[in-house]
């Protein structure tokens, strides 16, 4: 009788993992033409390989599903299940989770389809699919010019024109320029969302030792155009790598330099788009 010991499983599987890796290079080069341009395809590999270990993290492990996952890190940023502008997208996984808490005696028998289909793995993908489909066509527009508009103004603004010095108005100053750049998108996610943005990227960037306002108000721009957890992102190696780069002491250095690769990257994206 053939015996397969448990190293060849695991052989096997990265065998799977390598295939599926390939097949979502092709299909992110199909479907998402402009960003596999922009992001090349070694970044592309890390964060399918990011978006596995979240997918599997949610309870998504067949291939559709964590495929849909990646398409929606891509359409959303990586970390958009906990991004603060998103609270939809958290709300719909948590469904998944409390259903769990529930035990066979605890189920009634007259619980409806539709909420059975909400607790499986594949009702909450699509419906949160279906979610973000919704929101970036009211955020992005029809033909896609709200979103090359907040492009162009996060583009045309002077960061430099802030003060160094840390303002107790800066969660007003974040807002009005929030606003500026992409009112369509402060509209849909809320003047709620928008303080809970706030706050959480100036928590964030001190975690960098960034605490001008200059520093903290770019810091949550950039959270705001490309998700709350943009520093971790594998879409943005180029922002991992500015806000940890110990050897630029001074902060006002390494902001201007996260501005400038922000541009530079957000430039490249208007123009693929």
């Amino acid at each position: 009788m053939l015996k397969i010991r448990k190293e060849q499983y695991e052989e096997l599987g990265k065998v799977s993992l390598k295939r599926f890796e390939d097949s979502m290079v092709e299909h992110i080069r199909e479907f998402f033409p402009e960003q596999y341009d922009a992001l090349g395809e070694t970044v592309v590999r890390n964060v399918i390989e990011y978006g596995v270990d979240r997918a599997e993290a949610h309870g998504f492990e067949t291939e559709p599903d964590v495929n849909m996952y990646i398409d929606l890190m891509l359409l959303l940023g990586s970390n958009f299940d906990t991004d603060p502008q998103l609270p939809w997208a958290a709300e719909i996984l948590q469904e998944e989770s409390t259903e769990d808490e529930l035990t066979e005696e605890e189920s009634t028998e007259d619980e409806s389809i539709e909420d059975e289909s909400i607790a499986e793995p594949v009702g909450r993908v699509e419906k949160l699919y279906d979610q973000a489909i919704e929101y970036l066509d009211r955020i992005e527009g029809p033909e896609d010019e709200y979103l090359v508009n907040a492009l162009d103004e996060f583009s045309d603004i002077s960061f430099e024109e802030l003060p160094l010095t840390r303002s107790e108005d800066i969660e007003n100053t974040t807002i009005s320029l929030l606003r500026r750049i992409w009112p369509e998108k402060c509209q849909v996610v809320g003047h709620a969302a928008l303080r809970n943005l706030i706050r959480y990227g100036g928590e964030s960037a001190q975690c960098y030792n960034i605490t001008s306002q200059r520093g903290v108000v770019l810091y949550t721009v950039l959270m705001f155009m490309l998700g709350s957890g943009f520093d971790t992102d594998p879409q943005f190696p180029w922002a991992a790598s500015t806000v940890k780069d110990e050897s630029t002491i001074n902060e006002a250095a390494r902001i201007d330099q996260l501005y400038k690769k922000a541009i530079a990257f957000l430039d490249e994206w208007l123009v693929e788009s």
